[in-house]
């Protein structure tokens, strides 16, 4: 697709971009198993992978092939000022780095477009379980082509919630929330890929996802697939350098779990 400054592209032809730039950088990353441990540094909070960087690279360079005149937020150049154009790339190369580390298939690229603030496009791709989710802002949620919709779990008491437990937080505060989240539903989940728990969201396999502190490109398209899935997004408290506390689920349990989880942010 070729992009001129007097066209304005369609939701759909953002879609097919965030589509085959989450995929080639997954692609690249399927096709470098063998450097798991190819890592910048080991620390016992994260890990700076190299694929990380390289398959940001990648899903760059496809999207400014195409639109050279856009800004990119992207998680391994977060730092990086932006020039305040109205679109706006959102990159997460690699959502679950630690997973991918050890071997867990739970990870996935994830690429969003934004024009003047609002998510027009978003792809999530999960290489190592051959799942594509997708959607624009339009258009129906979908995974390897097929519509997806949200759960319709009502009672709280029977959802599976997922969360996390980021280690930013151990002076308690993250495990008040865990035992909330516990305390409501059937079952509580910690997964560790927030995009990928989002899309099983959005596919009516997890009831709700809730993060105390997650950033942009963890959330930017993942939120869009549950919306044009039936769910509600919602970010419940804005934190500087594009970290927020945030909430998605089915819609139907929204609510209850606002009114739960809200007022623990202010303790």
């Amino acid at each position: 697709m070729n992009n001129t400054s007097d066209t304005t592209p369609s939701p759909l032809q953002l879609q097919a971009v965030t589509t085959l730039a989450a995929r080639r950088a997954g692609e690249h990353v399927m096709a470098n198993l063998h450097r798991r441990c190819d890592f910048n540094s080991n620390l016992r909070t994260d890990v700076k992978h190299k694929l990380d960087v390289e398959a940001q690279d990648i899903a760059e360079s496809v999207i400014k092939e195409i639109f050279p005149a856009h800004d990119i937020l992207g998680e391994e150049t977060c730092d990086q000022p932006l020039d305040n154009t109205d679109w706006l790339w959102i990159i997460d190369p690699i959502d679950g780095t630690i997973n991918f580390f050890h071997g867990l298939p739970w990870w996935c690229c994830s690429v969003a477009v934004r024009f003047k603030g609002e998510t027009i496009a978003g792809s999530v791709f999960i290489p190592e379980m051959g799942l594509m989710y997708e959607a624009a802002c339009n258009g129906p949620a979908l995974c390897n082509g097929d519509v997806i919709k949200v759960s319709e779990t009502k009672d709280i008491s029977l959802s599976m919630l997922a969360t996390g437990a980021d280690k930013w937080d151990l002076d308690g505060r993250a495990f008040r929330f865990m035992r909330k989240i516990a305390e409501m539903a059937q079952r509580p989940r910690i997964l560790g890929a927030a995009a990928v728990d989002m899309c099983m969201v959005a596919s009516g396999r997890i009831d709700g996802y809730f993060e105390s502190g997650i950033y942009t490109w963890d959330m930017a398209a993942g939120a869009l697939i549950i919306e044009r899935a039936g769910g509600q997004t919602d970010i419940l408290k804005q934190y500087p350098n594009h970290r927020m506390a945030f909430l998605a689920t089915n819609g139907r349990l929204h609510q209850t779990c606002k009114n739960e989880l809200l007022p623990m942010l202010d303790e």
